[in-house]
């Protein structure tokens, strides 16, 4: 049975995949190539700014390398930039500064949930410990928040500051509904919305206040990021149940006590006693529950409903290869599974 549906599920992934009668890429270094050289020298910048006559500063670097990752929030920020006519070369030291913030919180976010994996790798604090990754995750914090600084455009701080205060809201909401398996949907959008949307709002906006947009303007790329940034982490969500190769440790989240949508959705659902299999933490017992109540789909039905209002955003740009590009980068993060 489980066959079946991923073949079903395979096969929507294709036929969702047609934009303007063409095959969507869902090869990331494809969707990439028109800012290829902007990517190149963020991860010039990124090395640059780690460098440090402090040798534990460059070991730690060498454990855990900055300039790794999918850099999706910079795609996002020079696609964008591309596509009104804004794209510039001193846009690369923004999205330095943006992936080291993210950076940060996500070496933070490692040490609050004890997570093992990281991208399919050891986190940080597996191999350095919790005292230096917390050392490390600020002093990347810090040095993202100096380098925008510097570049003397106040609206870049009070963009990104907004974020950063949203985001660590939005960690405390969910550290408050640790293993609580009566959290609604609202309370769960409410987390993803601010712990993670929020940083691609800001990235979105950031877009748009380059371009000299008015504030009602950059308030529909804030809503565009927004939408962009809740279809990635519901499809994350998706990942860490449903993907044997995300690279994460599979029903993490779970094991960490976060009941997203999926649990959300099952527990809505389901008409038989599953508490004790979350209680258990026991994620394979209730993939045969996901299963039977569908919920695969109907999760990526909420997706759609997302990935929709993105496209009538993006429906006011012309056409151009950067449009090409982004409606193809909405595509991978809706049917990604890595």
């Amino acid at each position: 049975m489980r066959l079946k549906l991923e073949f079903l599920h395979n096969t929507i992934v294709l036929q969702k995949s047609l934009v303007a009668g063409k095959i969507v890429s869902m090869n990331l270094k494809e969707i990439q190539r028109p800012i290829e050289h902007l990517l190149n020298e963020t991860d010039r910048l990124l090395k640059e700014r780690v460098k440090s006559n402090i040798p534990l500063i460059n070991t730690i670097n060498e454990v855990a390398p900055i300039s790794k990752g999918k850099k999706i929030r910079s795609t996002l920020l020079f696609l964008l930039a591309g596509m009104n006519d804004s794209l510039a070369p001193w846009l690369a030291e923004i999205a330095a500064s943006i992936e080291m913030f993210h950076l940060s919180s996500l070496i933070h976010d490692d040490v609050v949930d004890n997570s093992e994996l990281r991208r399919g790798e050891q986190t940080l604090h597996n191999n350095l410990g919790n005292n230096l990754s917390v050392m490390w995750g600020d002093f990347l914090f810090i040095s993202a928040f100096n380098a925008l600084n510097n570049m003397n455009k106040k609206y870049l701080m009070d963009i990104t500051l907004d974020a950063a205060r949203l985001m660590v809201e939005g960690q405390i909401i969910e550290l408050g509904n640790v293993n609580n398996f009566t959290v609604d949907h609202d309370t769960y959008y409410d987390i993803i919305t601010k712990k993670t949307s929020s940083l691609f709002a800001a990235v979105t906006q950031i877009a748009g206040a380059v371009n000299d947009e008015s504030l009602e303007v950059q308030k529909k790329y804030y809503q565009f990021g927004l939408d962009f940034g809740i279809i990635f982490q519901v499809s994350d969500d998706m990942l860490d149940i449903f993907s044997e190769i995300s690279g994460k440790d599979r029903f993490s989240d779970l094991k960490e006590g976060k009941i997203t949508l999926p649990y959300i959705l099952l527990l809505k659902e389901c008409k038989k006693d599953i508490i004790p299999y979350l209680s258990e933490k026991d994620g394979e017992k209730l993939l045969d529950f996901f299963e039977e109540y569908n919920i695969k789909e109907t999760t990526m039905k909420e997706i759609v409903e997302y990935h929709n209002r993105a496209l009538d955003f993006l429906n006011d740009f012309p056409d151009s290869i950067y449009k090409e590009s982004i409606l193809n980068l909405l595509e991978f993060v809706k049917y990604r599974d890595y």
